[in-house]
Parts: C-alpha cells; structure tokens; sequence
C-alpha cells in the first residue's frame, strides 16, 4: 500500500513537473498553421526535447535554441513523445514580403541621456593639472542621469548646476548609470583658469547626427530600416530608440585608404520635410515610423538562405540625391543564424565606385544590396585595412527586428548583441563641464 502512494505522489509530482515546464508550455504556445515564404528557416523554440515526424514540405534541423523548420512547399510536422503524435503544425509557403528598395541618403539623428565620452584634467589657478572626474570615480561610458537630485536634460543645465556647487564650494552629488547599475557619486567642480569657469573635467554627448542609408521602406505598414547597425557614441553605449530621419543631400566622398577610413560629405536637404520618426536602435539598425513614403520599386525580401556568394548590386548616393547602381561581390556568408551586422561579407568590384570612393565608406552603411532579384541586405562597415570589402547584415535580419512584429516562441532569428563599436559616421560635438 504503502509502495502504491509513493507511486502515485511520485506520477503526480512528475506531471505537474512536465505541465510547468518550457518545453510544455512551448507545446501549447506553438500554433496550429504557419506560413513561411520559400525556403525560410523558422525556430521554434524549446520543443527540442519532443520526436519529430516530417509530414512533407519542411526540413527540420536542429537550431541553437529548438528546432528549425525550413518551408518547401505545403506540409507540416508531427511532435511526438514515445512515439505518439501530441501536436501537429501545417506550414504552408507564403509570398515573400516586398519593400521598396531604398538607397537615398538620409540624414539621421538620434537622442539619448547625457554619456560621458571623455574625462579630462583641469588647470587649477594653482598651477596645477587637477583630476575631479577620475578622483570621483566617473568612467568613460558612464550615462549622467541627474546632477545634485535635478535630472539632467541638455548641456546647459548641467554647466549651471557645476557652476552653482562650485560658487558654493561644495561637491555635486552625480547619479549615473552603467551596466553593473545605478551609482552615486560625489565630484567637486574645480575652477579652470584657462576657461574661467568651473569644471569637471568631463565631456558628454546627449546626441549623435550624421548621414546614413535609407535600405527600405515597408509601404504596409509605414516603416523603415536603415544603417544596419545600432546607433552608439563614441565611448561605446547605445542610444535610446528617439530621434528622425531626413532627407539628405551629398556634396562630396572622401576617398577611403588602407588604414584611413573614408566618408561621404553630406547635409540635411533643409528644402524638405523630415521622412520620419526613429523608433528603434537594434543591432541590425535604426527603424521607425515613416512621414510619407519614398520613391522606390518593389522588391522581395531574400531569406538568410536565399543569398548566395556570388555578384550582386549595391544602391547609394555619391553626389547630390541620385541613386545609383554599383557591381559588388558577396565573398562569404557567415554561418551564423543569430541576427547581427555582420552576416555576410562584401567586395566592391566596380571600377567606377572604386575611382570615386576607394571602397566602403562612412555615410554607405545601410546601402542596399540586391542579388537575383530579391533584397539581400545592406552594407554595415568596411574593413579599415581592406577597403574594397566589408561587412553585411541580412534584409530579413532587418525586416524582422524593425518592421516584423515578434512572435513568442517562434522566431526567425536569434538576437545577437554584436561588439560595442563607435558609429563614426554619425557624430556631433561633446560639450564639455
């Protein structure tokens, strides 16, 4: 008897278990009907753990976080546990999603919290070089969100509250954030004999403005991708999600060396209206809600699978707004199915981009990239070393981060926090305090 209760505690305990678990309540999340384009690989998460039977139309692999469905034509896919079926999927093959190509140069600006890009020594009517920041425990990359208890909201409200303590001869109580959390500091303002005022000895930037690549628009639901890497300033942290993009007009390219990187000299096209609103800074790029739509044709979107090695065509602007075609090469696709801004890498073969810009150049990234007849994705960064080739993120990568809701357990693509790099292109004057 005795046996039997410890039998059924036992059972009972083990389905309870199972009916909390992740793989469980993956099973249950997991829809009935799917709709892939061609050849599209979709991660459902979590049920890795179950048997799997094709029922005809997908290629099932193993994915990082589940299993993988890659649609073929109409059919579907039985979960089993013990070899008996406990969910069935249909997968039927959708349309692939058309955006308008982009290419335009745009201006772009994006707003954030007061970050320290750079400390700075200052010198004492003493004589001597004094260290307020260091001393105080301030780091490069270090987010200024208040100063004596008063939020912080534009460089000239954290110069007068400086000002203030150092009159009154007292420290500044700095609240700032970093990865680790919030912290508390205390710096005391030391008067700069050169500037004659107080300091210290920190500059900070709040925003970062510059010219970019519009790669596409979405005429569906009004929005857009562009750059194809986050947004981040100099000291390496990212930018919140606030700011816009305008139109843009290029006057000139600096040439791009091994070793110097180049860079397309451009302007807000000040006769136009702003294109629209960033409402998102991803590691595959910036995106948002669009004014009004640009002009542009209609493309399907290349699955990550779709692209290939082989020649391609890049858009983007060298002078004025026109929008032209350049012969590339795509060197290498990156095995890697987690989303990031290094996906493939690219060759630049046309002569006529190579006489004019050397190659890659600050200002190109976002620059479309269409293989086959279908967007393939976008120019991120060109090699400082190697200008002629440099990295490429994916559009569906973009399409999904930026213009594709996010869908609970399945997914097409794995985040990936790419390294902290500065965005050179865009860029804006630290004010110093």
């Amino acid at each position: 008897m005795n046996a039997r209760k410890i039998a059924s505690l036992l059972a009972l305990s083990l389905l309870t278990a199972g009916f909390c678990s992740p793989q469980y309540r993956a099973l249950a999340a997991l829809p009935d009907h799917i709709a892939l384009p061609r050849g599209d690989a979709l991660e459902i998460q979590d049920v890795d753990v179950f048997g799997h039977r094709d029922r005809g139309g997908v290629k099932v692999l193993r994915g990082l976080h589940g299993l993988e469905l890659v649609a073929r034509g109409r059919g579907g896919l039985a979960l089993t546990v013990a070899g008996l079926p406990v969910k069935h999927v249909d997968v039927q093959v959708a349309a692939p999603r058309r955006v308008l190509l982009g290419g335009q140069a745009i201006g772009v600006t994006v707003r954030g919290a007061a970050t320290i890009v750079a400390l700075d020594r200052v010198p004492s009517v003493e004589g001597s070089l004094r260290y307020p920041a260091g001393a105080a425990g301030l780091r490069v990359g270090d987010t200024l969100t208040a100063v004596d208890g008063r939020a912080v909201h534009s460089d000239a409200a954290l110069h007068e509250l400086v000002q203030q303590a150092g009159k009154a001869r007292r420290p500044v109580r700095l609240t700032v954030a970093r990865q680790d959390g919030v912290h508390i500091l205390k710096a005391r303002p030391v008067f700069d004999r050169q500037l004659a005022r107080y300091r210290l000895g920190i500059y900070v930037r709040d925003q970062l403005s510059g010219v970019g690549t519009l790669t596409f628009a979405d005429p569906q639901s009004g929005t857009f991708a562009a750059l194809g890497h986050s947004v981040r300033l100099a000291a390496g942290a990212r930018l919140s999600p606030k700011g816009e993009i305008a139109p843009a007009v290029v006057f000139g390219v600096m040439r791009a060396r091994r070793g110097r990187p180049g860079q397309k000299m451009g302007a807000l096209d000040l006769s136009q209206l702003p294109l629209g609103q960033i409402t998102q800074n991803t590691d595959v790029g910036i995106g948002g809600r669009l004014a009004r739509l640009p002009k542009g044709r209609l493309l399907p979107i290349a699955t990550v699978s779709e692209v290939r090695t082989g020649p391609a065509t890049l858009y983007t602007v060298l002078h004025d707004h026109k929008v032209e075609a350049f012969r590339v090469r795509i060197d290498r696709v990156i095995a890697d199915r987690r989303a990031g801004s290094k996906g493939m890498v690219l060759r630049i073969v046309d002569r006529r981009l190579l006489r004019r810009s050397g190659g890659i150049v600050q200002g190109m990234s976002g620059s479309p990239i269409v293989q086959g007849g279908r967007l393939a994705g976008a120019v991120t960064r060109g090699f400082v070393h190697d200008p002629w080739r440099g990295y490429a993120t994916f559009a569906q990568w973009m399409d999904e981060a930026l213009c594709k809701p996010a869908g609970g357990n399945v997914r097409q693509s794995a985040s990936r926090s790419d390294s902290a790099e500065p965005t050179a292109e865009l860029k804006t004057e630290a004010a110093s305090a």
